[in-house]
């Protein structure tokens, strides 16, 4: 999976996505911004959003799809972005990442665990 494909079904399952993209592309004009950032972005709104999101596990589902199929730089920005961000966002509201925790697909949750451990952060 190539990352604009990931951003475009991310934008249907998680419409948060388009508003996002538009401010991150005002914050780093004249570049384009990164797709680390862009993911640590909707990591933070997955997060912050976790209890209102329609089709949790269809953002899950891609999610883990990109860390399955996707090419080197997708999979990157998934976990240094995307699911670090979550981690890091569920600081703040305590109990989401306990109910956030049975929607990681296998690959998702083995970075987290991984990163978890490095940081101590105290979840899982």
């Amino acid at each position: 999976m190539e990352i604009t494909i990931f951003i475009e079904k991310m934008k249907n399952l998680l419409p948060d996505t388009y508003r996002i993209e538009e401010e991150l592309v005002k914050e780093f004009y004249p570049s384009p911004p990164g797709i680390n950032s862009l993911c640590s972005s909707i990591g933070w709104a997955i997060a912050e959003n976790f209890e209102s999101i329609e089709d949790i596990h269809g953002v899950f589902d891609l999610i883990e799809s990109g860390m399955r199929d996707g090419d080197h730089d997708l999979k990157d920005a998934i976990a240094t972005g995307l699911i670090e961000a979550i981690i890091s966002q569920t600081d703040h509201h305590p109990g989401t990442w306990e109910k956030i925790v049975p929607h990681l697909g296998p690959l998702s949750a083995a970075y987290a665990i991984d990163w978890i451990k490095f940081t101590e952060t105290g979840q899982m």
